[in-house]
């Protein structure tokens, strides 16, 4: 099993009430489980392109549940549908999105 490199992890944390948020891609759930750390399932999902082997994980989080952090890991090999550019960045983190490194994998 490839290792993926800590350079392509990224953790979204949104304040939000929905359970999956729409980044543009197109994902294929393929796993859901409770992990030690938190009550809150953690579903699983792969790139729906072919050939490209991004990953995602969503879970509540565990210390204030009115959050969701989404996780991803590798870098996509296809066009991005990208919603987000970099001027736009002050108004998604306005929406409550923060960006950390990734201390949720």
């Amino acid at each position: 099993m490839a290792k993926v490199d800590q350079g392509n992890i990224i953790a979204i944390r949104t304040k939000t009430q929905l359970e999956i948020l729409d980044d543009g891609f197109k994902w294929r759930k393929y796993g859901k489980k409770t992990v030690k750390s938190n009550p809150n399932p953690r579903n699983y999902y792969k790139c729906s392109t072919e050939g490209c082997k991004v990953k995602k994980r969503v879970e509540r989080d565990g210390e204030d549940p009115s959050y969701l952090i989404t996780t991803y890991e590798g870098r996509h090999n296809h066009e991005s549908p990208c919603f987000i550019y970099c001027d736009e960045l002050p108004l998604a983190i306005s929406y409550g999105w923060t960006l950390r490194p990734s201390q949720y994998s």
